[in-house]
């Protein structure tokens, strides 16, 4: 019997004591070299990988990548978190593919591992119901293959409801749109607007649903001057800690985004009578008047 605990106890020593589940797992954050501009984005990510891994060895890939698998067998690592889209496709011809978790970029389950900016319909749901208790539906319009909300991570009953329309073509995707704010939404629904919806589509629908008193929602900052109630966009010190966490995991998979900023757009809000407590107005991050 005690012969068996020592077995057990041995096992487990070795298994936590392993470099891949221990202090000494070796992560690698590779990243584009970036304009000044996106600069600040990269260094947000990586503070919050950092604040969940600690100081982590960094990879700055120039535009020309050619060496990226040597550069890689040099620092052998266990783990190897990619930020961004480009760097991702040149990660994954090399041999530290199933190493590699993916950040900073728009990607499903079948893709990549990782954290994408996917947002996750849950969280959004969340914190909409925080900011307006009286909704009582929240419909999510996309097209199929352009999708920012992940509304497979849905629970089959929330409140409020989650409803999901998704076209399989731009065209099918404005009627759909089209159709829903005209005959069927009412000042009780929220409605996620496509975030590649044209300008010239968005006025019209704005109009409809400023006269219904029909709150739109989107995932496209730039349509928060347009008729939208809040804009909601990535976190990327939540993005940076999410994939921190998950680069704990001894199996990792796909997440999709959880840490979510909001805007809001004061005259919108006057306009549908939405009143909102300074504590509430303090948890937008962007608002404009």
């Amino acid at each position: 019997m005690r012969l068996g605990i020592y077995k057990r106890l041995l096992l487990s020593f070795f298994v936590f004591c392993s470099p891949v589940y221990g202090k000494d797992l070796r992560v690698v954050i590779a990243y584009p070299a970036s304009e000044t501009a996106q600069a600040p984005i990269f260094a947000h990510v990586i503070e919050g990988i950092e604040k969940e891994l600690g100081p982590l060895e960094r990879l700055e890939v120039p535009e020309r990548a050619d060496a990226v698998q040597a550069q890689l067998d040099r620092l052998h690592p266990d783990k190897i978190i990619v930020l961004g889209k480009r760097l991702a496709e040149i990660v994954n011809k090399t041999s530290y593919l199933k190493q590699s978790l993916v950040g900073l970029a728009h990607f499903n389950a079948a893709e990549y591992n990782g954290v994408s900016l996917v947002l996750d319909s849950q969280s959004l749901v969340a914190q909409l119901s925080r900011f307006v208790p009286s909704i009582k539906r929240v419909f999510v319009v996309q097209q199929a293959g352009y999708q920012t909300i992940d509304v497979g991570s849905a629970p089959s009953e929330s409140h409020p409801a989650l409803v999901i329309r998704e076209g399989i073509d731009q065209l099918a995707t404005i009627r759909l749109l089209g159709h829903l704010v005209e005959e069927e939404a009412t000042n009780t629904d929220a409605v996620f607007i496509p975030a590649n919806l044209p300008l010239d589509i968005l006025y019209e629908v704005a109009k409809v649903a400023w006269d219904k008193k029909v709150m739109l929602l989107s995932t496209n900052l730039a349509h928060l001057d347009t008729g939208t109630l809040i804009g909601f966009y990535p976190n990327e010190l939540a993005l940076g800690t999410q994939l921190g966490q998950l680069a704990k995991q001894k199996n990792p998979g796909y997440q999709s985004l959880t840490g979510i900023n909001s805007a809001l757009n004061r005259k919108v809000a006057q306009h549908l009578t939405v009143d909102f407590s300074p504590a509430t107005l303090d948890l937008f991050t962007v608002q404009i008047k």
